[in-house]
């Protein structure tokens, strides 16, 4: 089965399930940074609600946003994997500061 769009690029059947499981493994890496922090910052001994409640609206989009992408085009994964992959690299450094304290 090809994404909608990948014939028109050329794109193989092993080509569209690497970008599946890319984008899969990106947002998954997402949730697990965000969880980690709200976890962390839950334990403090008086965490920043506001601050866990913004980490939970985001896990919320992430998950949500995965139930909406079977079925969406190769360039709506695509634009999903760049955005996540820079989302994550940003949520890396807040979890690496939370591990350090």
């Amino acid at each position: 089965m090809l994404l909608p769009g990948a014939a028109e690029l050329e794109m193989t059947h092993s080509q569209c399930l690497e970008l599946l499981e890319s984008v899969e493994d990106t947002i998954d890496f997402f949730v697990s940074g965000l969880t980690y922090l709200i976890h962390a910052e839950s334990q403090k001994a008086q965490p920043d609600l506001q601050l866990i409640a913004q980490w939970e609206a985001m896990d919320s989009e992430a998950f949500d946003l995965q139930y909406r992408l079977p079925g969406a085009t190769v360039e709506t994964y695509q634009q999903v994997l760049e955005t996540y992959r820079q989302r994550s690299r940003e949520l890396r450094l807040v979890v690496d500061r939370y591990m350090a304290a």
